[in-house]
This record gives structure tokens, C-alpha cells and sequence, in this order.
């Protein structure tokens, strides 16, 4: 079993939604740990919610909780990163330092995508691409018009996006629909990210070995170790990922996805 990158984790206690204290911020890692993850990114929203989350606010964070970890003996890594919400005035506030890069390294932006109403987020890619940030779109798959519609998150793919798709997405989809698409996604290399979105110990608990061996049954240990494993190591390292355009997605994949 490769090390496991957990590349969406909101472990910093008090912080946002996330873990009620450093416990429960512990006793996360520990589980996560002994599913084979030895890489999380310590993860808080910044959004209109939460207007006190800064930059360094994330940064100490994540300082207190590897501290906490090795004084536990945890030989877990953890980095910050921020869960940024898409907004008109993204590129601005990531200009003016306002937010926080993966990793803090300066080369790749965790990109939420608003819930509930579809926004056009290809303005704001490109936008941010040529101010030198690469976005990662935090679980697009939630949303029926890019798990669904032909080309949508193509389109974002090649305005210079990567993906990060939930493992519950994967484990628990809400529709077999939904589980045929995300499947085609893999298999088509539509995904460079796995991260579990896990909140707390219990509530959402951050698991990613299911999916894992979940998808090297739809693609192969290969891809699958790319995708749970390297690409985010190479991620929270600040190097450069070159992806291939998605595969076009078949009628015959299209018709499967509503027969099953």
C-alpha cells in the first residue's frame, strides 16, 4: 500500500467546522494514520462564514497541531491549506495575500465550489492561472452539472484547473448515476486529487483507504496511486503537475450511467 495523501481535511481545532478541539484534531490523524495516510492537508474554509479565517491563522494552526502530533508520537505530516470559496474578487484577494495556498508554497489554490446554484467559475480560473496560482477544484463532483453535463469540467480542465474529488463520493454516492459518472471520470483522467473532507472524529471521520482501493478497482493500482498518493505529494511540494486532457467522454459511457 503506497503512503496516502489526504489532500481535503479540515483538522484545525476551533478553527472552522472542523475538529472542537486539538483531541479531536488528534484522534482524526491517529485514524487516518492507521489507514495508511501519512500527508494531510490541515484544512479551514476561508469564506464569508468565517471572515476570521486569515492566512496565518491556518499557518499557526497547523504548526500547533504538527507539535501536538509529535508530542503524541503521530508520525503524521500535516500542511496548510486553505478551502478558499470561488467569489468574484478571488484573484484580488489572492493578489492582496488574503488567502492561503496549498501548502502555503504559492503554486496551487484549493477552489471551493459554491453549493446549491450553478456559477460559471471559467472567468475566475483563468483569471487566477495568470496570476501564477493553479486551481484545484475542491469536490466538483457534488454538482450535477459538472458530474453530468458533457465537457463542463473539461472546460475547466483546460483553463488550467486540476480535481479533487471526496472519497465519499466515491464509497457512498447518493445515485448509481452518480457512481457510473464518477467512475467515468477516473477512467478517463479527469481526477488528480483524492482528499477525505473529513470534519471531526465521528460526525465526518477522515477516511480514504475504501476509496482508494475503490478506484485501483476501476483504473488500476497505477493511476490510482497517482491519484491518492503522488500527485498530492508533489502538490504540498509546490511541483509542477502535468496532466493529459480528459479522454471524450462516449455515448456508450453516457447511456451506462442512466441503464445502471
Amino acid at each position: 500500500m503506497v503512503p496516502l495523501v489526504d489532500m481535503h481535511c479540515h483538522l484545525l481545532a476551533g478553527v472552522d467546522d472542523g475538529p472542537r478541539d486539538m483531541d479531536e484534531a488528534l484522534e482524526m490523524c491517529a485514524a487516518a494514520y492507521a489507514e495508511g495516510v501519512r500527508l494531510m492537508a490541515a484544512t479551514a474554509h476561508q469564506n464569508e462564514r468565517w471572515p476570521n479565517v486569515s492566512p496565518d491563522v491556518i499557518r499557526g494552526g497547523a504548526v500547533k497541531l504538527q507539535e501536538a502530533l509529535a508530542r503524541r508520537g503521530v508520525k503524521m505530516t500535516v500542511f496548510p491549506c486553505a478551502e478558499v470559496m470561488a467569489q468574484p474578487e478571488t484573484t484580488q484577494h489572492w493578489r492582496r495575500g488574503k488567502i492561503l495556498s496549498v501548502a502555503d508554497r504559492g503554486q496551487y489554490l484549493l477552489l471551493e465550489v459554491p453549493r446549491g446554484i450553478f456559477v460559471d467559475l471559467l472567468p475566475t480560473a483563468y483569471r487566477l492561472h495568470a496570476a501564477g496560482i493553479r486551481p484545484i477544484l475542491a469536490h466538483p463532483e457534488r454538482e450535477a452539472e459538472y458530474l453530468h453535463e458533457a465537457g463542463r469540467i473539461e472546460e475547466m480542465i483546460d483553463a488550467g484547473c486540476l480535481v479533487q474529488v471526496s472519497s465519499r463520493s466515491v464509497t457512498d454516492p447518493k445515485t448509481k448515476e452518480d457512481r457510473n459518472a464518477l467512475r467515468s471520470w477516473f477512467q478517463r483522467g479527469v481526477v488528480h486529487f483524492l482528499g477525505s473532507d473529513g470534519h471531526s472524529p465521528t460526525r465526518r471521520p477522515p477516511c480514504l483507504a475504501s476509496a482508494w482501493r475503490e478506484i485501483t478497482r476501476w483504473v488500476g493500482p497505477g493511476l490510482a496511486d497517482r491519484i491518492a498518493s503522488s500527485n498530492g505529494l508533489a502538490a504540498a511540494h509546490g511541483l509542477p503537475l502535468r496532466v493529459r486532457r480528459p479522454q471524450v467522454r462516449s455515448m456508450a459511457t453516457w447511456w451506462t450511467s442512466r441503464l445502471w
